[in-house]
């Protein structure tokens, strides 16, 4: 059975109350209303919260969200180069760089991305073998 993930803000005040998604920042649970009092706090409201179903996926692997080289928050991406980078890495390697946009506007459609490619990778699996049922199905007829 799947370890219990609680809510962390309910945890302090005392309540074992199971999370239902996770603050991806604060590495915490949160409860249905924690989380609707963490998307109204200003310093908190554009966390990126995931699902616990999505966080158990994830939960045993390792990602580093500080830059090495500054050793800051990684906040932004470059699509240029396709790397996450943080406030120090623009102005020493990325001033050029005319698409650096914030992580999490880079990652909104990663989801549905993926989601469009394993689409159309099994749309054409399923074309190819119908085109190879027909083709087998006209060979069996020309042999029977």
């Amino acid at each position: 059975m799947a370890e219990k993930i609680l809510c962390g803000p309910c945890c302090y005040a005392g309540n074992d109350k199971n999370a239902e998604k996770r603050c991806t920042i604060f590495e915490k649970g949160l409860c249905a209303d924690c989380e609707k009092v963490h998307k109204s706090i200003k310093i908190s409201r554009n966390h990126w919260l995931i699902s616990i179903e999505d966080f158990r996926q994830i939960q045993n692997i390792s990602i580093s969200i500080t830059c090495k080289d500054h050793d800051k928050r990684l906040e932004l991406f470059c699509k240029t180069h396709d790397v996450a980078v943080c406030l120090g890495c623009v102005p020493s390697r990325h001033r050029t760089c005319s698409d650096v946009i914030p992580l999490d506007k880079a990652a909104e459609n990663a989801k549905h991305s993926t989601a469009l490619a394993d689409l159309e990778d099994t749309s054409t699996g399923t074309l190819q073998n119908l085109e190879q049922i027909i083709t087998d199905r006209e060979s069996a007829l020309t042999n029977f």
